[in-house]
């Protein structure tokens, strides 16, 4: 059976940096189990993850628009959030929220960000 749920509305920068830190401060987030096989597969430490969402000292966060997409029947879009390892390499986060938790749906290492 199909779902009739409507399309979310995207967030945008200001809504989305502040559910990644509240997600964050109150502990309100997981790991989906692709993210976590991910995380085993390329070498990336869940702690490179939150601090690239938390947007901490040299991280480089930024939002890659035109990775986030949205499948239809869920409750909000996947966001595309990247930015740099402490070994400088560039990660890629795809992230979504539910009615209490932000969900880590993926991680990929995308190279060396010189």
């Amino acid at each position: 059976m199909k779902c009739t749920m409507e399309k979310p509305n995207k967030k945008n920068d200001k809504e989305l940096w502040s559910s990644l830190a509240e997600a964050i401060l109150r502990g309100n987030y997981i790991f989906k189990s692709h993210a976590k096989q991910r995380l085993k597969d390329r070498d990336i430490l869940d702690i490179d993850v939150l601090d690239i969402l938390e947007n901490k000292e040299n991280r480089t966060r930024k939002r890659n628009k035109r990775k986030d997409t949205y499948t239809s029947g869920y409750k909000d879009w996947n966001y595309c959030i990247e930015g740099a390892s402490l070994d400088e390499d560039k990660i890629r986060i795809i992230v979504s929220f539910d009615e209490q938790l932000m969900l880590v749906i993926t991680v990929i290492r995308l190279g060396n960000t010189e």
